[in-house]
Parts: C-alpha cells; structure tokens; sequence
C-alpha cells in the first residue's frame, strides 16, 4: 500500500519543482526582457504606422477605413492591415505583451513583498524602482488606449490653421519643417507626404467671378480648393452656366508639380480642349478666364497618445534600476547559493 502513496509523493514533489521553475522564470531577466521589448516594439509601431479609429473585429467599418486611407506605405497597406499592424491596439499584437508585463508586474511584486525583511537597503530601492518602471508604463498604455487618438489623410494649407474633423482639435499652421513636429501633451504630427494643392477661381470677360462647383449636390461657390496626390490623382469641378465640366489630373507631384486640365461640354460630354500646367497658370474657355494657383499641401497623421510622457517616466526607471543593478552586481559579484536576484 505504501507504493502508492510514494508515487503520489513524487508526483506532489515534481509538481511543487514544476512551480518553483516557474516562479524563478516569472522573476527573471529573461522573461522580464520579452515583453519589455514587445511592447516597445509595438510602442513604434503605433508612431510609424497609421492605426484604424474602429476594432479589426468591426469588418465593414475597417475596411472602409482601409480603403480611404492613403500613406506612404502603399502598396503595402492592404497586406499591413491583413497582418492587423494597422489596428494594433484592439489585436493580440499588443495585448498579449501588454498581459506577459503584467504577469511580470504581479510575480515581482510578491516576490518583493516575500523577500523584503532579508534584502539590503539598496536592493530595496532597485527593486522598488523596477517595480514602479513597469507599473508607470502600464499606466502610460492604460491612458493611451483610453484616450489616445489618431487622424489619417489630414491636409495643411501653409499659414491656415489645421482642423481635425473627429476630434475637434485645431493645430497651428503646419510648417515645412525636416523633422516632424510635436503639439502640446503627448500630439505628435508626422507629414505622410507632398499632394498638390490647387486654388480656382474663374471670372468672365467682364472681371466679375462666376460661381464655381464641386459637384451636383454642393453650393455654388466663389473659389474653390483641390488635392491631388498619388492616391487620388483626379479632381473635378463644373461651371453650370457655361455648360462646362473640368477635370485636372496629376502628373508630377511636388516640389516640381505638373498637371493636366481638360474642358468638356457638360451637355454633350464632348472634350472641347486639354493643356498641360506647371506651377499653375490661365486657361481660357467660352468667354471665361480660370485661374489656377498651385501650391505644395502636406498630407499629415496625427497621433494623440497621452500616456507617452509616463511610459517614457516607466522607461527612465527602469533604465535607472538598470544601472543600479550593475553598481550593484560589482559590489556583490557573486549570489548566496538559493537567493533570488529578481531580475536586473
């Protein structure tokens, strides 16, 4: 009868070994540099990348998203956004870096209450720095999925404000600057790239303006504002009075632009005649003179993260705690046999 009970005993013993493996894992350096580096990967990434207003799980919704969005990734955007590194944050891709920080948080944090009595002083500050690093950078993802935010596809005309359609925000004029910009807490502006902006205004034979249209269903206007870029290199507009419809079409983009202009008979669909521009210029139709001013607009991403002053504070502590880790190591270069180092 007693084999049984010594299997048992085994049994209970290796599991017991099993835990304590793992616990000693849990505590490590390895496992405390895994998702440390996942989650800062993912940190860039979410910079780098344009990321979706809507879940992936939302499909219509995304791939409509998808399919308005123009970055400089293209043609890569469809194959990003399959691989979900377009919608990071509602995706495993950082939730389960985001669950192994945690679990890493919960298994030090007993650790260090269990072994507290019998550590030194300043063991007791590294750890305590450590401690307080990985919980600051939690927070700091905490606040950004929270509150974060992010724009795609906005434009800025040099020297106008820049307003943000979904978030309300109006930025100062963007400038033309090499580096990309940063706004207030935690707004971050990258330029995507270069559209052409075209400024139309048409006037008849006796200098007075003559209402211009975007389409059927907009209101007359008396000038009125395109984009072209790679992505969406045609723009149209109409003179309903005059019976005129016109297309422009990118040939170049900026800093040398070119484009083309063609007149069509609104009635008919008939092409009456095309020219090709650079920088601008006249054209001349039935009477009627239309100017064309062209200028370069940036197409601008606007990400708003505002846990990324304390992720940084997270990453500053644990680069101090790293440091004392190493005061420490040469102080003490060798462990007692059964003492837990809690990771460095």
């Amino acid at each position: 009868m007693s084999g049984p009970f010594v299997h048992l005993g085994e049994g209970e013993m290796r599991g017991r070994q099993i835990i304590e493996r793992l616990w000693v894992w849990l505590n490590g350096s390895a496992f405390l540099i895994l998702p440390l580096v996942l989650v800062g990967l993912v940190s860039l990434l979410t910079l780098w990348l344009p990321q979706s207003p809507v879940p992936f799980s939302e499909t219509a919704a995304f791939s409509r998203w998808v399919a308005s969005v123009h970055t400089r990734l293209d043609p890569y955007t469809e194959r990003l956004a399959a691989w979900g590194l377009l919608s990071l944050k509602s995706t495993l891709w950082l939730r389960l870096p985001l669950a192994l920080l945690g679990l890493t948080l919960a298994a030090r944090a007993t650790t260090l209450v269990e072994q507290w009595r019998g550590l030194p002083r300043f063991t007791r500050i590294r750890q305590i720095m450590m401690f307080l690093g990985l919980l600051t950078i939690l927070s700091g993802w905490v606040l950004q999925l929270r509150w974060g935010w992010n724009e795609t596809g906005i434009y800025a005309w040099p020297g106008e404000p820049v307003a943000l359609p979904r978030s309300g925000t109006v930025l100062p004029p963007f400038e033309d600057v090499p580096h990309n910009p940063r706004y207030g807490f935690g707004l971050f502006v990258f330029q995507e790239e270069l559209a052409l902006g075209l400024d139309i205004q048409a006037r008849d034979d006796n200098g007075d303006i003559v209402p211009l249209l975007l389409s059927s269903q907009s209101a007359a206007q008396e000038r009125i504002r395109l984009i072209l870029s790679n992505q969406l290199p045609d723009g149209y507009f109409g003179i309903p009075e005059a019976d005129l419809v016109f297309r422009v079409t990118l040939r170049q983009t900026p800093p040398e632009p070119e484009f083309q202009a063609q007149i069509y008979r609104s009635s008919s669909g008939a092409l009456i005649t095309e020219t090709t521009l650079r920088s601008g210029g006249v054209i001349f139709a039935d009477k009627l003179q239309l100017q064309l001013d062209s200028l370069s607009v940036p197409q601008l991403r606007v990400v708003y993260n505002p846990g990324a002053p304390v992720t940084l504070a997270g990453w500053g502590l644990l680069v101090l705690a790293g440091v004392l880790s190493s005061v420490e190591r040469r102080k003490r270069p060798a462990l007692t046999p059964g003492a837990s180092d809690l990771g460095t």
